[in-house]
This record gives structure tokens, C-alpha cells and sequence, in this order.
């Protein structure tokens, strides 16, 4: 497994309380056919996360409270005008909040979830909803493989494990027990990981973060945080980069089959 990191193995963990959203990071405009990029939206409240591949699609994985609006809007513009694919991993308004006017600005034709009862409220022969089922494989760009994580079946809460080529994202969207004996089940190892309810959870578990021997954490940003003391110990105790995008902004992560590039 690729282990490139551009910062090195050290502990990049700021919390910053009350410090304005940083400006978003320019974006490259092209990708080569065998690239797959992640960038990690910097929001005031909630979660978005759009996976751009070589093959001209746009994965778009939640949208963000309604207070994010214009911030969710103007970045993704900065990349791409339509959006292909709309996954919504929950019902909360940090993750959904904008959905509609995703779907309607980017000319959405696609909605997936865990539910067959999306928060979404657009009506539309154009846009089709689809229920993820538990633990099943999508792939919905070559090689670009989404595998639902569930701790029931009709759980409306689905966590993802994203796989290109060497490369891996465990999106977790919840912090619990449940979840984290189901995702013991599939990864090894992984490079990314994004970190659950906004850190508040003293989850991911030390256990867990053996297994995965994640390289980079992930954390969105809530309008009134409120971070675990004794999960930011854990992480900086086990060697991982920590991105809390209220204090670093947007960050874009490129991959290749073989290893992973974070643009500065």
C-alpha cells in the first residue's frame, strides 16, 4: 500500500474557536483519466465531500447545513457544473441541508441513501432516488468502488468505505460500537478516514484506528462545536495528520491507482 504524504509524519492538529472560514483552495481544473479526486469542502455548518474522477464524473457526498448555502455553491462551481451522483449518508440538516438546491443548480439525476425516504423534497421524473442497500459494492466511475456500511438494514444512517485503485476513504457517519464491529469487517488498512459526528464522539476508537493505521483525519466543522478532549489524545497519540477544515479550509486529495497526492 502507497504511503506518500506531502507533510510528513507529524501531528497537524489546530483548534481554532471563532476564527472566520477560511477562503476556499484554488482546484486543479483537469484530472488525467486515471485520477480520482477528493476535495473536502471547508462549510460553517455541516459536512460535503465531491469526488471528481478522470472519467468527467461528479460524486457529490452530502451538502451541508442551509447556513452553508452560498459557501457549498460557490466551491462547487469552482469545479464543475453538474453533479452526477447525490449520496446522502443521513437526514440531518448538516448533511442534507442543501440538497434541493443541489439537485436543482447542478442538474442532479441521481439520489442515493440509506432510506427510501430521502430528505429531499424536489419531485421530478429526471431525478431518480436510490436506496444503498447494507454492505453492498457500488461502483459508479471505473474503478471508483462505494461499499455501504449499515448496522441494520433499515438503518437511515450509512457510513462508506471508498476504494481507488490502492488508495481508501472510511467515511464514517456515525461514532458508535455498531458501527465500528461492521467496519472491522472490510478494510485492512486505510489512508483516509473522516471523522464521525464532528469529533464530539469518542469515536473512532483506539482499537479501530490500529486496524485502519489511518495516514490522515478528516473533521468537519459544526457552527457550535463541541470536540472530545480524549479523541483528539487518541489521534495525536497514534501519528495521524488531522485536518479540522474550520482552521485549514478546503483540502483537495488527488489519487492514482498507486498512491495519493494532498494539494496545497
Amino acid at each position: 500500500m502507497g504511503k506518500f504524504k506531502t507533510l510528513g509524519i507529524a501531528l497537524i492538529f489546530i483548534l481554532v474557536w471563532g476564527m472566520d472560514n477560511p477562503q476556499t483552495m484554488a482546484v486543479e481544473d483537469r484530472l488525467s483519466e486515471d485520477e480520482v479526486s477528493f476535495t473536502f469542502f471547508s462549510l460553517t455548518d455541516g459536512e460535503s465531500l465531491l469526488i471528481t474522477t478522470g472519467n468527467d464524473k461528479n460524486i457529490l457526498i452530502n451538502t451541508g447545513s442551509d447556513e452553508s448555502e452560498e459557501e457549498l455553491m460557490n466551491q462547487i462551481k469552482e469545479i464543475t457544473d453538474k453533479v452526477d451522483y447525490l449520496i446522502l449518508t443521513d437526514k440531518t440538516e448538516q448533511a442534507c441541508g442543501n440538497a434541493d438546491q443541489v439537485i436543482d443548480q447542478f442538474h442532479v439525476t441521481n439520489v442515493i441513501s440509506p432510506t427510501s425516504e430521502p430528505c429531499v423534497n424536489i419531485q421530478s421524473d429526471s431525478v431518480e432516488s436510490v436506496v444503498w442497500e447494507k454492505e453492498k459494492a457500488y461502483e459508479l466511475s471505473p474503478g471508483l468502488q462505494l461499499r455501504t456500511l449499515k448496522v441494520s438494514e433499515d438503518s437511515d444512517i450509512m457510513s462508506l468505505y471508498i476504494t481507488y485503485g490502492k488508495n481508501s476513504l472510511v467515511f464514517m457517519s456515525e461514532g458508535s460500537e455498531e458501527i465500528e464491529e461492521v467496519i472491522k469487517k472490510y478494510p485492512n488498512q486505510t489512508e483516509m478516514i473522516k471523522i464521525p459526528e464532528y469529533a464530539s464522539k469518542d469515536f473512532p476508537s483506539e482499537e479501530l484506528l490500529t486496524q485502519l493505521d489511518p495516514h490522515i483525519a478528516i473533521i468537519y466543522n459544526l457552527k457550535e462545536p463541541n470536540i472530545h478532549a480524549g479523541l483528539l489524545e487518541r489521534l495525536g497519540e497514534s501519528w495521524i495528520d488531522v485536518y479540522h477544515l474550520k482552521r485549514v479550509g478546503t483540502i483537495q486529495i488527488i489519487c492514482t491507482p498507486e498512491d495519493y497526492e494532498l494539494q496545497s
